[in-house]
């Protein structure tokens, strides 16, 4: 006899609330695709999508180790040469660390989950910067604790408010993330306001995590790092990667490097047992993380170069258009546009995204995938394609926005 009752498989609770706007997007674009369009992609920050590559000696590093056969299993936190390179760059720009306080994983994305899993019990909060990266809200809802939003004021520069985040703090919270400088704005932090957010953390015992994956991305200011402000009594852990500074995405080399780890001896021997459990980060790139350490300035300013014209342009041409604006971002490759809702038939800002990607074919990422607020009409966009293609974007966006 047959058996005709299938199995009801469903998918774990935690699933349920996992989202993560930069990708799920995309398959509305490939529906498109599949009807043979041809998409201008602006939603992801895939420096390699568009040219750029990483540093020729980087690659030579990374071909060098895989034909001297360093395909097997490094240490799990980590090569002792790449860590060591890795905490001594730090040590330069002021974060205090040492080589037993870094561990090397799979991308930034890795460290952020490494932490937030080693650090969080169903119920707990962390403080997340709204707009802000959204893998973190989907890290928090898979562990299902609970992420609690601070604000980030466009008509202030994007900064946010001391006394909202510090309202904002329970005795449940036990994170506050820091991006810097920031992903989706492109906005860069202050030493006033680093030392704001420490000095909360100082007061209310948090742990804090700073990604700074684009600090040598900065066209005004300086990069000041937040550990450096940190003193001896307020634990961070800052992430950082090749995927952003060096352009190197695909290699998923990260690292994540602990300050004051006296403060959080069990946390950090968590963080040891779960790199020790998945083996190891990515072999063949840790041989590339000296030379990245080490390199001079040429290559960094040939990349600011480019994206410089390309943010100048993106900037001219969005503000020239009767109804949408963006910010001037000092660093990383994204801008936030807003287009006024009020004067278009859009209720929100996924109908305005999903509307231009049918008509023009060019992807944005809606701004409530990264926390704001639907209705307020954000969209970030990705400025890394060349400059002739961000021309003709921008000339079929002003066209879909002066049609409606």
């Amino acid at each position: 006899m047959p058996y005709t009752h299938s199995p009801v498989f469903t998918p774990a609770q935690r699933v349920q609330n996992y989202n993560y706007a930069i990708r799920n997007i995309v398959t509305h674009a490939r529906k498109l695709e599949a009807q043979g369009k041809k998409i201008t992609y602006l939603n992801i920050g895939d420096p390699v999508l568009y040219g750029f590559q990483p540093p020729e000696e980087l690659i030579e590093a990374n071909v060098l180790a895989l034909r001297h056969g360093h395909n097997g299993y490094s240490p799990s936190s980590g090569r002792k040469e790449a860590v060591e390179a890795i905490a001594e760059d730090a040590c330069r720009r002021g974060i205090s660390t040492s080589p037993d306080n870094v561990i090397i994983t799979f991308g930034a994305s890795e460290a952020a989950d490494l932490v937030c899993t080693s650090m969080l019990n169903p119920g707990d909060e962390v403080l997340c910067p709204s707009p802000g990266y959204p893998l973190y809200n989907a890290i928090i809802a898979k562990l299902n604790a609970r992420e609690v939003r601070y604000s980030l004021d466009p008509a202030n520069d994007w900064l946010p408010d001391p006394e909202q985040v510090e309202k904002s703090i329970t005795p449940r919270t036990k994170i506050l993330v820091v991006i810097n400088p920031n992903n989706p704005t492109g906005e860069l932090y202050s030493r006033e306001t680093l030392e704001m957010f420490v000095d909360i953390a100082r007061r209310h015992k948090l742990l804090i995590i700073t990604d700074e994956v684009y600090h040598k991305l900065v066209y005004e200011g300086e990069h000041i790092p937040l550990a450096s402000l940190a003193g001896d009594d307020v634990a961070v852990i800052t992430i950082d990667s090749l995927s952003k500074n060096h352009m190197a995405p695909g290699w998923r080399t990260g690292w994540l490097m602990i300050t004051n780890s006296a403060l959080i001896p069990d946390v950090r021997q968590a963080f040891i047992k779960l790199a020790d459990a998945r083996l190891c980060a990515p072999m063949a790139p840790q041989y590339t993380i000296k030379a990245a350490m080490t390199m001079g300035p040429e290559y960094n300013e040939t990349i600011l170069s480019r994206l410089r014209a390309q943010r100048e342009l993106t900037i001219d041409r969005l503000n020239a258009i009767e109804g949408f604006s963006c910010n001037k971002p000092s660093g990383a490759f994204y801008v936030m546009g807003k287009l006024d809702l009020d004067a278009t038939p859009f209720k929100t800002d996924e109908e305005f995204v999903l509307k231009l990607l049918q008509e023009k074919q060019v992807l944005f990422v809606h701004g409530s995938g990264f926390g704001t607020d639907p209705a307020s009409g954000y969209a970030r966009i990705v400025y890394l394609p060349d400059v002739t293609i961000l021309e003709k974007v921008y000339a079929d966006v002003a066209d879909f926005i002066n049609s409606l």
